[in-house]
């Protein structure tokens, strides 16, 4: 190595220590040309000193760039030598971007070509992203729109510089400072807009790297970090209850490792209606989400997923595919019509139960009176759950510790964590779909 970057130092191909050739023999295969000659050093004729020192690999002909690539590829140590690869492709290769060079293709050639080497291909660390490149029909518009923007904005502002107000000068200067001020904070704000940069996450990349089995991980178990998703509500008046469950059965659907993720339900209002929405989802995820697994179904949420004006059939290679789309359809309609009949299920059952109550205080209140004036009993009308219990929410008529705000605290684990091995449904009879190859382990879930 250090004979090497004699030889390049002095430019005549021979080393100062020991006075031989420089010959690259990183490998075996490598170490002479085609006619049986050791590889020559490149030609640094009218090259600076800082290019002599940097382009350790450049060759002033085509026929030199192929012989070398090789050479270029791995270091003599055998492995890929980052740094040459770095200088070759002029600041290309990185994390950060997807160009590589192909074979003959990495000169200054306006035809060059770009690939990756197959020594990257192999190796875990290769970029999880790509740059999209952003059609000028989109791009161009925008850009001319911002450039009318900045022509406006210049000749208003030339007007109200020489046009001052010479009743108010201090307040005309003021005024024009902050004019000022806030077009350049506009024009910095839009620079980045007229190059924009859209990544893709490369899913292959991502799973190779994550997913691979390793001498440390033999059974290629997930090494993707958790996933806490927080979902947020207020009030279901406001906030359908079925747009919520929509939201939680897209996020149990996700396409990540079951056992990394969790999904977690912040309801402020505490209102009974959505806590039995979210039980209700928390039923329907279990055809909902091994379907998606099943069929790769994208979008996973079930609203958008069946509003959908393009063909659900093509791409489908599945037999049963039409058979289980049928059914999980019939299946979505049930779920809504019990989340839109939740409200009024709900107040039927409170005022049952509210009924019975006072008609349990009235007779109490005979027996203990016996035959004097009874005044009229007045029974705080709550708001009850399924099992015949208060509910610890929100009333729907508000009662002291139970009204926004002013009630007790909730938390319920609706659906429970999933283990960590695979857990595949069984072929069924009773009209739901076969689920023989299917995990059918489902997120967290807590309200």
């Amino acid at each position: 190595r250090d004979c090497y970057i004699d030889a390049v130092k002095t430019g005549d191909g021979m080393c100062p220590g020991c006075k031989e050739s420089y010959k690259n023999t990183d490998l075996a295969e490598n170490a002479v040309d085609p006619s049986g000659r050791p590889l020559s050093l490149p030609s640094n004729v009218g090259m600076s000193k800082m290019e002599r020192r940097l382009s350790l690999m450049r060759s002033g002909n085509k026929s030199a760039i192929i012989r070398s690539h090789s050479g270029l590829m791995r270091s003599q140590t055998g492995d890929f030598d980052h740094n040459k690869w770095l200088f070759e492709t002029k600041g290309t290769y990185g994390y950060g971007n997807a160009i590589w060079p192909k074979d003959e293709g990495f000169g200054n050639d306006k035809e060059d070509r770009v690939g990756e080497p197959s020594e990257l291909l192999n190796k875990p660390w290769r970029p999880l992203t790509r740059k999209l490149k952003i059609p000028a029909g989109v791009l161009s518009p925008y850009r001319l729109l911002i450039l009318i923007r900045v022509v406006v904005l210049g000749l208003f502002l030339q007007w109200r510089i020489t046009h001052p107000n010479n009743d108010a000068i201090w307040l005309w200067y003021m005024s024009i400072i902050c004019e000022i001020w806030f077009a350049i904070s506009w024009l910095l704000d839009q620079l980045p807009k007229l190059c924009p940069v859209n990544r893709a996450t490369d899913l292959n990349v991502l799973k190779e790297k994550f997913e691979t089995p390793t001498p440390t991980n033999p059974t290629g178990k997930s090494d993707l970090p958790g996933i806490d998703i927080f979902v947020s509500t207020a009030d279901p008046e406001k906030e359908p209850p079925l747009v919520t469950a929509n939201t939680i059965l897209s996020i149990l659907a996700a396409d990540y490792p079951v056992e990394k993720l969790s999904c977690y339900i912040s309801d402020d209002g505490g209102a009974l209606l959505t806590f039995e929405a979210m039980a209700e989802a928390a039923s329907f995820a279990n055809i909902w989400v091994p379907f998606c697994r099943k069929h790769d179904i994208e979008p996973r949420n079930p609203e958008t997923y069946f509003s959908l004006k393009k063909d659900p059939y093509k791409n489908k290679v599945r037999q049963d595919f039409v058979k289980d789309r049928r059914r999980v359809k019939r299946e979505y309609d049930e779920f809504k019509v019990r989340i839109n009949s939740l409200p009024d299920s709900i107040r039927r059952r409170s005022d049952a139960y509210n009924a019975r109550e006072e008609i349990k205080a009235m007779k109490l209140q005979r027996e203990a009176a016996g035959d004097e004036l009874l005044e009229p009993i007045k029974i705080t009308k709550a708001t009850w759950m399924a099992d015949g219990t208060h509910w610890p929410g929100t009333w729907m008529v508000s009662a002291p510790e139970h009204s926004r705000g002013d009630h007790a605290g909730i938390i319920q684990v609706m659906l429970k964590p999933p283990s960590d091995e695979p857990l595949h449904g069984t072929s069924v009879d009773d009209g739901l779909i076969d689920l023989t190859e299917v995990d059918i382990r489902l997120p967290l879930l807590v309200y």
